[in-house]
């Protein structure tokens, strides 16, 4: 319960909501009611489409607010599908067989190689829960980090039409700098291979939420310096017109106190307990869609 009251109070805090509805008149010496943070949090929660749910190394799959997100849509009867930023979309066809139930879970772990939270795969892979592989291919992000040139079919594979902000390649050398694993690419090739995963992300997160407009998406992103959660849903509110929360979990439970909701220029999307910062679709792999 500790985790749902955090999340509650960090979406119910601040003034920048979501589709705000106007507020009731009352009648002469009516006293305005009350309404209970769960209530309202889980308002907010049914008025989102996409959100962000950043994975820390100390993040254990039991009592997590993810798993109260995915009750509080279900619960209102809508359709909700896991995004796996971790899981390159070149994987999307072993998911399906695995929806089918075609192979059983411990087969298609196996021959995904699961990632380093391979715990939350496992919790997540339930038969009521679409499956969303949303990464890049490694190999391509390994070309474009190391500076080698891309062949045509590779290059094809690259999103079109998105806009870094001006501030982005400044922002991205800061963090890179605190990196001594990144620190010994050539900093230009990494911000290529930064780019290409953040818009490959959010080229999968609008094509199927195109192809599932009434669908809820929770997208699972690794604490990692190559992935900022706001850049990936601001390139994804620049082709959809979708709600997105980004729910940081950078800070441990006892270091998270809520904060305000802030509304980014521009953007239809908000962030929870962190200050702000501040074309051509390719269809040639079919979106994947939820089972009615």
């Amino acid at each position: 319960m500790k985790w749902w009251l955090l999340l509650a109070a960090a979406l119910t805090s601040g003034c920048g909501s979501l589709g705000k509805a106007p507020l009731p008149k009352l009648a002469a010496g009516e006293a305005p009611r009350s309404v209970p943070a769960e209530e309202a949090g889980a308002a907010k929660l049914r008025a989102t489409d996409v959100i962000y749910f950043g994975l820390t190394k100390e993040s254990a799959t039991d009592r997590q607010p993810a798993w109260h997100i995915i009750e509080t849509w279900q619960r209102s009867g809508q359709r909700v599908a896991l995004g796996w930023t971790e899981l390159p979309a070149t994987r999307q066809p072993l998911l399906d067989r695995w929806q089918r139930q075609e192979i059983p879970t411990q087969q298609l772990l196996d021959q995904l190689s699961a990632p380093e939270r391979g715990e939350w795969l496992r919790r997540g892979l339930r038969p009521d829960l679409g499956q969303l592989a949303l990464g890049s291919p490694r190999n391509l992000l390994r070309k474009i980090r190391a500076g080698e040139t891309l062949s045509v079919e590779e290059r094809a594979l690259l999103p079109q039409d998105y806009r870094p902000r001006p501030e982005a390649f400044d922002n991205f050398v800061d963090r890179v700098s605190t990196s001594s694993r990144l620190r010994r690419y050539d900093v230009a090739s990494l911000y290529r291979a930064h780019l290409a995963a953040e818009q490959m992300i959010a080229e999968n997160i609008v094509r199927f939420m195109r192809a599932n407009p009434n669908a809820k998406l929770l997208v699972f992103l690794p604490d990692d310096v190559m992935i900022n959660p706001r850049e990936v849903a601001d390139f994804a509110a620049q082709k959809a017109p979708l709600r997105q929360l980004i729910l940081d979990r950078a800070k441990t439970p006892s270091e998270t106190r809520p904060q305000l909701l802030t509304r980014r220029p521009g953007a239809a999307f908000e962030v929870v307990n962190r200050p702000p910062e501040t074309g051509r679709h390719d269809c040639r792999l079919a979106a994947p869609r939820l089972r009615t």
